[in-house]
């Protein structure tokens, strides 16, 4: 989590940062061959040089975005999570929960699909 300490330390609310802390940790943890780096002042997780995700904070909620291909196809399923979307990314609010079981399958949809991309977005 070093990649990101300075970052986290950024956020003066510190059920926020503690949040945040717990879902950076969580993908780490849970996903060790990805690599954590700091580009465009985001925190992202990379799989041999490609994008996997990126996941930002903001005042009223944390933004995971997994890029459109991953958005599609788990729309539904973000939906009925109760998380607001866009077409390349989706938000879950500080006060809600995150749900784990979804994060993961993104992920490794994302891990799995870019198997043998060698750009850093699709």
């Amino acid at each position: 989590m070093k990649a990101f300490e300075e970052y986290t330390a950024g956020i003066e609310n510190l059920d926020h940062r503690s949040k945040a802390e717990e879902i950076y940790s969580w993908i780490a943890h849970r996903f060790p061959h990805l690599e954590q780096q700091m580009k465009w002042n985001t925190p992202m997780f990379t799989d041999h040089g490609t994008f996997i995700i990126g996941i930002d904070k903001a005042k009223h909620h944390m933004s995971f975005a997994p890029e459109e291909a991953a958005m599609k196809q788990f729309a539904q399923l973000i939906e009925e999570a109760g998380y607001s979307s866009t077409k390349g990314l989706f938000r879950i609010k500080w006060n809600q929960p995150v749900d784990y079981e979804l994060l993961e399958k993104i992920i490794e949809f994302n891990i799995q699909e870019k198997a043998d991309c060698s750009t850093f977005w699709r």
